[in-house]
């Protein structure tokens, strides 16, 4: 009778897993969205690089206007009319509302940069505009209005075998799902060759092990979903943030509202509900604890560290 494989420390595997980023990839700006930079990125000159309109008005010379009022109109023929995001008509430093001209007459004085953005109001030339490791999302398509038409962003490959489950949290984390050529394999019900540790020392977790699979180290996960995501959280999630170049998930702080007890020399991830007890099956998680393999737990009340799911 063979005896149980040794049951390797969560360090242990996490070692033998990616931990350096890959290669950066130069996107177009719509392509990288979902995607993590590489470099931080910077103002290629002063934003906006010349003063623009913040409202709807007619542009003037401010000093143009002083004496004005409803009972001493100013006449003032030819002015332009701008609207936002343009740009101010050179001789221009404010924008005169509309109804404070009438019949080519200005009826108040405006005073200079009145309604106007300044050129480099929002970021000086070579201001850090997002960081490295910034996962790209929608909203950052705003970075056109910049200039910024392409980035350099760092894309994990991820092979998924039986395991599409976790497509989405793949892809969430700036990845994308490859079949050939992968940075990771993430496996279920496959045998890695060669398998370097068959069991690891995790709750959930039974099935856990490391290996290589299509030339790439891989991570077989248990099937059962429970224990599948348990996988994700403890060892693939870290992975492919590490091979982004992604910081990990931001860690705050939460009072337990039961005891948690926990073997020794077992890491253990419990997930907790917003009231700060475990969420029960198919409940809604909050945040993520991890008890290290040398606790037995903590007792009720205790304000621990977690993560975000």
């Amino acid at each position: 009778m063979s005896a149980p494989p040794r049951l390797a420390p969560l360090e242990e595997a996490r070692a033998l897993l990616p931990t350096a980023p890959v290669a950066p990839r130069r996107l177009p700006l719509d392509r990288a969205i979902d995607h993590v930079l590489a470099a931080p990125l910077r103002a290629p000159g002063p934003l906006p690089p010349a003063p623009v309109a913040l409202r709807e008005g007619w542009a003037v010379a401010s000093a143009l206007t002083e004496g004005a009022g409803p009972y001493a109109p100013l006449p003032l023929p030819g002015l332009a009319w701008v609207v936002p995001g343009e740009a101010l008509p050179p001789g221009t430093d404010a924008v005169l509302p509309p109804f404070a001209l009438e019949d080519g007459a200005v009826l108040e004085p405006v005073a200079p940069g009145e309604g106007v953005r300044l050129a480099g109001e929002l970021a000086a030339a070579g201001a850090e505009l997002r960081p490295a490791g910034h996962l790209l999302a929608p909203a950052d398509l705003l970075l056109a209005a910049a200039g910024i038409a392409a980035v350099e962003v760092r894309v994990p490959r991820i092979a998924l075998r039986g395991a599409g489950l976790l497509a989405a949290l793949v892809r969430a984390e700036g990845a994308e799902v490859v079949e050939a050529a992968p940075d990771l394999v993430l496996a279920v019900g496959a045998t890695p060759d060669p398998l370097l540790l068959p069991a690891i020392a995790t709750r959930p977790g039974e099935g856990l092990a490391v290996g290589r699979l299509d030339g790439a180290p891989a991570l077989l996960l248990p099937a059962e979903p429970e224990a599948m995501l348990a996988g994700w959280w403890l060892l693939a999630r870290p992975a492919l943030r590490a091979l982004a170049g992604r910081a990990p998930p931001p860690r705050q702080r939460m009072r337990l509202a039961r005891k948690i007890a926990s073997p020794i020399g077992f890491t253990e991830l419990v997930a907790l509900g917003a009231d700060g007890a475990p969420a029960p099956p198919l409940g809604l998680v909050a945040a993520l604890l991890t008890v290290p393999a040398g606790r037995e737990g903590y007792e009720a009340g205790t304000e621990v560290e977690v993560e975000a799911p």
